[in-house]
């Protein structure tokens, strides 16, 4: 496959950068960026105890040391080595990339770099949407078989891993249908996206309330994630993005409806993130850069496209739920890169409607 040379040098850019950070950052960077994988390390070694996710992350990483690693920057050659060509494979199926396009990927290859290319859970997640990502990307399997499988990948992880990844399993198939009953074949206008956007939004809050008829428990666990997470967190100096709910806690369904619809806005567009320092701007700048991205390719929806749209559409909902705040969802969105790309690179072309796929 020949390479331009503006992709010749975007993967050199992604090596050199990655060789740079992996070797200096541990020493840049505030120790609070490495919190988890030591802590990763130390269940690894028997000497600390966490919660499912930890512990299958910790069993994951014991299950491949083959070559006896010891340290986190160890780990991170080892996992970049592995990662990075499959990530560089992936960016040169398009052969060619708007500067604006160059940039987001240098951004969001910066954020794996420090976020996820190393022991942490979020290599994990990254790893089960890599495989989403190549199911999704096969033009072989028809749209309803790439749903299923997807959502198949999705009920595995949440069993063994994040349990809440069920729930966008089950928005995905929600927005797919909804979306399937209303475009029609056309190209979707803004009154069909703004009515495939609010039947989506209820039938989910639906889903949401009859859980309890299955299990309170659960339900009270949805309702009230970020809260039970955060009433710890309140003074701790590294949760300083942290996002409470503004109506308190969601004492009924009626408040978790409006703290819903208030922590989606807040966290598409987070204009907060002014007030927290020079640092989390840039973070604002890259957040926003997504959600209009996002927005644009909805207006470009078809057969063809609309599972990268839906994919990231349903990873936000869930994140609106579970995020304890702006720092955790942007280290978790990264892991998203690949689709974001996907998302990115539906603005660049003209709307064309494919119903061999469905």
């Amino acid at each position: 496959m020949k390479i331009n040379k503006n992709l010749f040098f975007l993967i050199v850019v992604m090596i050199v950068e990655t060789i740079f950070l992996k070797t200096y950052m541990y020493d840049i960077l505030p120790s609070k960026y490495f919190l988890d994988a030591h802590h990763i390390l130390g269940i690894m070694q028997g000497i600390a105890d966490a919660d499912k996710a930890y512990l299958y992350t910790a069993k994951i990483f014991n299950s491949i040391n083959f070559f006896d690693l010891t340290n986190i920057q160890e780990w991170g050659y080892a996992i970049s080595i592995f990662f990075v060509p499959i990530i560089i494979l992936c960016l040169i199926k398009e052969k060619k990339y708007t500067f604006g396009q160059n940039l987001f990927i240098i951004a969001s290859y910066t954020l794996l770099n420090i976020y996820v290319l190393g022991i942490s859970k979020d290599i994990i997640q990254f790893t089960y949407f890599l495989i989403i990502y190549l199911i999704v990307k096969n033009k072989k399997i028809k749209n309803q078989n790439k749903i299923i499988l997807s959502c198949i990948v999705l009920l595995v992880e949440a069993l063994l891993f994040r349990v809440y990844y069920a729930i966008m399993a089950m928005l995905i198939v929600t927005i797919y249908f909804v979306y399937k009953k209303f475009i029609k074949n056309k190209k979707l206008n803004k009154k069909q996206f703004f009515t495939i956007f609010i039947v989506s939004i209820l039938i989910f809050f639906a889903e949401v309330f009859f859980v309890q008829l299955i299990s309170y428990d659960n339900y009270d666990s949805i309702l009230n994630a970020r809260y039970s997470v955060n009433i710890w967190r309140q003074n701790d100096e590294n949760a300083n993005t942290i996002i409470n709910d503004l109506l308190g806690k969601n004492t009924s369904f009626v408040k978790f409806i409006g703290n819903y619809i208030i922590n989606f806005a807040r966290l598409t567009f987070p204009i907060e993130l002014i007030f927290k320092g020079i640092k989390q701007i840039i973070f604002m700048f890259y957040q926003f850069t997504i959600t209009i991205n996002l927005i644009k390719s909805c207006k470009k929806i078809n057969d063809e496209n609309c599972l990268w749209i839906i994919f990231m559409i349903s990873f936000i909902m869930i994140s609106v739920i579970f995020e304890p705040d702006f720092g955790s969802f942007i280290r978790h969105e990264t892991t998203t890169m690949l689709f974001l790309l996907e998302i990115m690179k539906i603005n660049r072309k003209k709307y064309t409607n494919d119903s061999e796929n469905c």
